[in-house]
Parts: C-alpha cells; structure tokens; sequence
C-alpha cells in the first residue's frame, strides 16, 4: 500500500516542486486527486457496462478514461496551464449535464445533483473573479429544465412529486443561498490571499530599505569613529602629559562604548531580519577559549576583579565544526555583562564535555559572577531587548540591555537557550549546551592575541589611498607618517585609475563606499589593467559597513585584504608589514 502511495504521489511531487503560489500549490494537488479518483469511478462502471452489455456507456467511459488521462498528463507537464484545464473541464461537464438532461429524459438523479454541486465547488474556488457565479447558475439548468418542459420533476428515492411553482420558489431561494454563501466566502478567501501576497512584498520591500538604511548608517557612523578613536589612539601613545593622557583615554574608553552600542543595534537588526547564517568553521575550542579569557582578563582587571577560565581537561586540543565568531559574540556578552554588575569577586567561566552521539561533542558552559544579581521578577524581562533589571540599574552601570538579548538569538540559531540562577545580593550563572561537530587537524586561526613576530620595516612602501572622507584621509596621513610612509590619495575610482596610470605602487588601500566608482567596481577595473604588474597590485579594503556579505563582495571583486573601520593601529601595521614581506 505504501509503495503504492509513494507512486502516486511522485509525479506530483516533482510538479509542485516547480510551484511557488500557494493557492496553485493546492489547485493543483486537488485537481489532481479529484481526476485520480474520476480514474477509480470509471475504472468500476466499465466492468458493469460490459456485464450488462451497454456498449454505447461503455465506448463513452473508454473515452472519458483516455480524456482523464489525458488531463492528468498534461497538467503533470505544463501545470502553468491549470486555469485553462479547470475552465475546459468545467466546460464539459456541464454540456454533459445539460445534454444528457435533454436528450436522455428529465428525471433528475443523485449523481445528477452531485454533479451540479461539485461544478459549482470547482467554479467557485478553483477560479477567481465572477467565473464562479457564471458557470455555477448554467450548471443548474438541468434543474429547471425538466420544471419548464414536464411542469413538474420527479426526485429520487421515492421522494413525492412537487407541484412547479412552490417547487421553483424553493429551489430559487436554496440556490440563491447557496450561490450568495460560495460567492461570498470565495471572494472573502482570495481577497484575503493578495492582502497577504501584497503585505508580504510590502514587508520584503520594507525589509531590504532597512536593511539598506542600517547598512549605510553602520558607514556614517563608523567612518567618523574610526576618526575619533584612531585620532585618540594616536595622541595617547605621543603624550608624556599626564593629565591630557587621562583626558584622551576617556575620550578613547567613551568612543569605544559608543561602538560597542552602534555594534549591539546593528548586531540585533541583522538577527531580527534573519540575515545572520551560522558559519561551519574548523577550530580549536580551547585556543579560542583562552584568547577570549585573555582579553576579558584585561577588562575585568581594570576594576580589581578576576576573569578565570576552567576549562575540562578532556576537551584539550579538541577541534569542532562551527562559527568561532558566533560563539565568542556569546561568550564576551555573557561575561562583559557579568564583569559590568559586579563590583567584588569576578566572573568564572566553566566548561566541561558532556555525552553525545559518534561524531560530535556536547558541551557544557557555565559563566559565573558575583555581582549584583536579579530577582524572580528582573529574570522573566531581562532577555528582552532594551531592558535592564530596573531603572536604577540603568543609572548605576548604564548600557542599554541588548547583549543578553543578542545571546538568546544566537543560542536559538545554535538550537540551544539559556538558563539562568540568579538571586538578589547573590551573584547570577548563565548556563547553556551548544553541540558541535568534530572536525579534523586543519584548524582556522581564531582570534586573540597574536604570537610574537620580528619587526619588519614598512617606511619603503608606496601606498595609494582610496577615501573621500576628508577627516579620514588626516588620520591616514597622521598615522601613515608614524611610521615614516608617504601616500598619495585618490578621491573615488576614476582617480585612482588615473594614478595607477601615471605611479607605481605597492598597496592600495581601497574604501569601499566612494562617489562615481565604488571600491569593488574600482577593482575590477584594476584587475582587467594590460599591465600584468599593475593588475595584481596588492588591495586592501577598509569598510564600516557590518553586512554579511561585504567579506564575500571583497573576494569575489579580487581584493586581497580586508580592514572593518575602526580598526587599530597595530591591525594596519600588521597588514603592511605582511605586505612587506611579500614584496619582499
């Protein structure tokens, strides 16, 4: 029986899988079940036909078999054409209706009525518009016909006989009903499909403005960060004055949080629209681990509290499948937050393997403070974006609430949540599993500090400068000149076409986001330069936007590199010396 099933169904499969509106999706799985089981009705008569010798009922079921078949077969291959069978076939049936009501007597019979009822079903939910009404008041002409020509109709099962005009009273009334009711609600049905259709492409059309508009503001915001803590960056390492020092970190540690909130809004549009994809990266859990403790380590230092990783002896050198950056994200939230609200003690992170299936590993995280703590009540609103435990925890600590919200999205991508203990005056643990595959020895770098490498000197470097900021273009000539580099700035891309032209060069430095010729298309000009020297010429990106695909749009243009503003000093050192080393 399942094999048979399994037969039936998959020829429809494979049409519908070529279907995207829903409304087709059903017309045409109901269409196709209905003719299946007109294949059954006639497949029973013919063997009746032939035991009572009516040939003539029998050439006609021959013929509607091939017809059903046929229907079938074309509605399998061409199913954009399903209105057009559904009019055909509504079309036959009621000439047959109709003709067989004129020329094979007037008496009507339960199939008879069957018939009208299912016409008028098709007529008025298969199509839409007024075809419904149409074919649905001609259908019930063998009704009335024999009212009109006998004066009277006789019904079936043993039903008396109805004198005509209370009779067609009646069935006027009964029709009308039914006509109104399947006119109404059909309406009702297909208006209330192209609302949602339209309110869908409106939401879709609302949806890529915002993701447009959070993509440029990541730009217009970024860019002049970069400026501020770039520029700060700069006079704090070159200041002996002890008090313009202090001045500059705070100008500096208000900077950053004011990126940190910029990151956190941006970070939870791009959950919220569904635009963030975990990545299937191979690293190693305990490296990544211990970068991330590190740095954490040095925040938590600054307000005399520790930050100490415990980690299960079982889960060293234990490499997984997964999205490193997704899982730091949470882990920074968590204890930022814990480091945040407690003013004694610390935070402690605890990581132990737990069981799972052949192939993967189980683990078991449990991030520790001893801060202020919450309250039943705080607990049930605090996963909420842009809420805090109350009011007065706002005044005292600050931040806005996103990071334990931007933790709850990203735990749910990972089929996982998080589970928290808290209690007021006593601390609070945050606990949750996260599953990944096992990969195998090639491992990803991850992020954190790096190993020590010997100074190369990047002064003989010749670099062009793509930025039409003119408060950017200062902190790239001010920092450039550190390090003793001179560099030449083009405006947008047509500019930097020119002075390829005219130089040569080592790096470019290529902004993403310029007038008349973009970063990516700027480029693609240079990588289709006749000068093979010249085409491949060393890119950098530097961008402010957050987009997930901005990393993919730098490969696929043919940059090289990529810089996120605002970045550090050390990060473009870095690069040109890496730089450096290959021109070398």
């Amino acid at each position: 029986m399942n094999s048979f099933l399994t037969l039936v169904k998959k020829p429809l499969q494979k049409t519908l899988a070529k279907v995207n509106n829903p409304i087709q999706h059903a017309q045409i799985t109901v269409f196709y079940y209905v003719f299946l089981m007109n294949v059954v009705k006639v497949g029973v008569l013919i063997p009746s036909y032939l035991a009572e010798q009516a040939y003539q009922q029998l050439g006609f079921s021959v013929i509607g078999l091939a017809f059903i078949l046929f229907i079938i077969s074309f509605l399998l291959k061409k199913p954009e054409y399903l209105n057009e069978l559904i009019h055909l076939v509504l079309i036959l049936k009621i000439a047959m209706l109709i003709g067989g009501t004129i020329f094979y007597g007037g008496n009507l019979t339960l199939l008879t009525i069957q018939d009208i009822f299912m016409v008028c079903m098709w007529s008025f939910y298969a199509l839409k518009d007024k075809w419904g009404f149409h074919y649905a008041w001609i259908a019930t002409i063998p009704l009335f016909y024999p009212i009109i020509v006998q004066g009277a109709v006789y019904m079936p099962l043993g039903m008396s006989e109805f004198s005509s005009i209370p009779f067609i009273i009646v069935l006027l009334i009964n029709f009308f009903i039914i006509f109104f009711a399947h006119y109404f609600y059909s309406n009702f049905l297909y208006d209330t499909i192209e609302s949602k259709e339209k309110l869908y492409v409106a939401l879709e059309d609302a949806n890529k403005k915002q993701t447009l508009f959070f993509s440029n503001m990541s730009h217009e915001l970024r860019t002049p960060l970069n400026v501020v803590i770039g520029m700060a960056n700069l006079l704090i390492d070159g200041n002996k004055n002890k008090e313009q020092k202090e001045n500059l970190d705070i100008l500096k540690f208000s900077a950053e949080n004011l990126l940190s909130l910029i990151n956190d809004i941006l970070d939870l549009n791009k959950l919220g629209t569904g635009h963030v994809k975990l990545e299937a990266i191979p690293f190693q859990l305990k490296e990544l681990l211990d970068n991330a403790c590190a740095g954490l380590r040095i925040k938590a230092m600054e307000k005399d509290l520790y930050c100490r990783l415990v980690l299960s002896p079982d889960l060293a050198g234990v490499n997984v499948l997964g999205d490193p950056t997704r899982l730091l994200q949470i882990v920074f939230n968590l204890v930022g937050n814990g480091i945040k609200f407690t003013k004694k003690g610390g935070v402690e992170i605890n990581v132990r393997k737990g069981v799972a299936e052949e192939g993967k590993v189980l683990l078991h995280f449990s991030i520790k403070d001893t801060g202020i703590g919450m309250s039943a009540t705080q607990q049930q609103h605090v996963f909420d974006p842009f809420t805090q435990a109350d009011g007065d925890t706002t005044r005292k600590f600050g931040g806005t609430g996103l990071g334990l919200s931007i933790v709850k999205q990203l735990l749910g991508m990972h089929q996982s949540e998080v589970v928290l203990m808290s209690e007021l005056n006593a601390g609070a643990t945050f606990a949750f599993d996260l599953e990944y595959p096992l990969a195998g020895e090639a491992i990803q770098p991850v992020m954190g500090p790096r190993s020590e490498k010997p100074d190369i000197n990047v002064s003989d470097l010749k670099i062009l400068l793509a930025e039409d900021n003119m408060m950017n273009i200062l902190f790239m000539k001010k920092l450039l000149v550190r390090w003793g580099i001179t560099l030449d700035v083009a405006a947008n891309g047509f500019e930097v076409l020119e002075m390829m032209e005219r130089n040569d060069y080592d790096l470019i430095l290529m902004d993403i986001q310029m007038p008349e010729m973009n970063g990516y298309e700027t480029t693609m000009k240079i990588r289709e330069l006749p000068d093979l020297q010249k085409a491949g010429i060393y890119i950098i990106a530097l961008t402010a936007s957050v987009a997930d695909d901005v990393y993919a749009k730098v490969v696929e243009a043919g940059m090289n590199d990529a810089l996120s503003k605002p970045f550090k000093p050390e990060q473009l050192y870095e690069k040109l010396q890496h730089v450096q080393a290959v021109e070398a």
